[in-house]
């Protein structure tokens, strides 16, 4: 089994992670406005300390509400406070650089282009900072049908991939006559898909471990495709499957920026005993 060289928690989950258990520890209510991350180890273990998880601070009576690390719209941070719940904001600072920026296209009169999955958490957060004009795409065939505009900015869901970042940009390029650019792709998500590449290099069967609907996880199950390896998305052990594993010299492994260490480990254990199961039944079948 050979582990990606990026692995474990990003900072920004580690963040949220860390700052919705100290608030489980103070005895209040704690409610996590959707899931803090999109891993499904880590929601169960918040709900085994009892954090809750709400749709909007309506359903909030009392206690403590965490804003996840996606971030969420100024209006429902302001809805928050107008109820008088205690706020802990655990939005990853990369996403608030992107809101900031958001904000300041807006401010100065760019209709904003948001590169994003429409109805993923961070970009509706987005699109609060995105004034009255802005638009969202997430495929070529999307950004190719905006129409000339004037003044264009541009930002991006954390989450997507450079590569279609760059592309959306040399696009807009051609149809505006004004255009501010802030690359909002974050670092560490790149670094974590840079790591799936190479690790398709090394091997034809990867297992890519995360929540299902965590867009870093995905990603990097496409990006293992795209090299024409066989991807395996799954979320815990349970779900690697004995055919995977056989006739294979060597498996790759890496999970999402929101998966921890412990999964990924529990994961290359059944891994490497699906393995050595093999190897003892093909011994034993052998001719003496």
């Amino acid at each position: 089994m050979l582990l990606a060289r990026e692995n474990g928690f990003c900072f920004g989950v580690k963040k949220a992670v860390e700052l919705t258990e100290a608030a489980a520890e103070t005895g209040r209510s704690v409610h996590n406005l959707g899931q803090v991350v999109h891993n499904p180890t880590i929601s169960r273990r918040l709900a085994e300390r009892g954090v809750k998880v709400i749709r909007s601070p309506a359903d909030a009576s009392d206690g403590i509400v965490v804003i996840r690390a996606h971030g969420v719209p100024p209006a429902v941070r302001a809805e928050i406070e107008q109820r008088g719940l205690e706020c802990i904001d655990a939005t990853c600072s990369l996403v608030l650089r992107a809101q900031r920026f958001t904000k300041q296209l807006a401010d100065e009169g760019y209709r904003v282009v948001i590169l994003g999955t429409p109805d993923h958490p961070e970009v509706v957060g987005l699109k609060g900072y995105a004034g009255n004009d802005f638009v969202i795409v997430e495929s070529e065939e999307e950004w190719e049908r905006l129409p000339r505009m004037k003044k264009t900015g541009v930002v991006s869901q954390s989450t997507q991939p450079p590569w279609a970042f760059t592309a959306l940009v040399a696009h807009v390029a051609t149809i505006a006559q004004e255009m501010k650019v802030f690359n909002t792709v974050c670092p560490v998500t790149v670094k974590r898909q840079h790591a799936a590449s190479e690790l398709a290099e090394q091997v034809d069967t990867i297992l890519v471990v995360g929540g299902k609907n965590s867009a870093n996880t995905r990603e990097l199950v496409n990006l293992a495709r795209m090299q024409g390896r066989h991807a395996y998305h799954i979320e815990s052990a349970d779900e690697v499957l004995p055919e995977w594993i056989a006739g294979q010299d060597t498996v790759g492994l890496i999970g999402g920026c929101s998966t921890p260490m412990e999964t990924l480990l529990q994961v290359k254990a059944r891994a490497e005993a699906l393995a050595t199961a093999e190897g003892r039944e093909a011994r034993a079948a052998a001719p003496a």
